[in-house]
């Protein structure tokens, strides 16, 4: 069986679609492409304090505690000149 080097798989179940890859068997043989990455929210909060500069949303602060509390998570935004978002980074 000969697949298109754009290939996709689609679960009709949970409506997910993923790239299928060559495997390094030499044969035509595919498999799902993986990707793992952890969460970007954390798995408790209860405030969510957002920064903006000018149009573009910047920061993500994840709070416990409400305003004043503890920040249990960050994100930050990043853009190219043309304000397309081009990175999400948590720390």
């Amino acid at each position: 069986m000969t697949i298109a080097p754009d290939a996709y798989m689609f679960d009709y179940q949970t409506g997910v679609k993923t790239k299928l890859v060559p495997m390094s068997d030499g044969q035509d043989t595919y498999a799902p492409a993986v990707v793992s990455f952890g969460p970007l929210a954390p798995a408790e909060y209860d405030y969510i304090d957002l920064a903006y500069t000018g149009a573009n949303l910047t920061t993500v602060l994840y709070k416990i505690n409400g305003a004043s509390g503890t920040t249990v998570a960050t994100l930050t935004l990043a853009y190219d000149g043309s304000n397309n978002l081009i990175s999400v980074t948590r720390s």
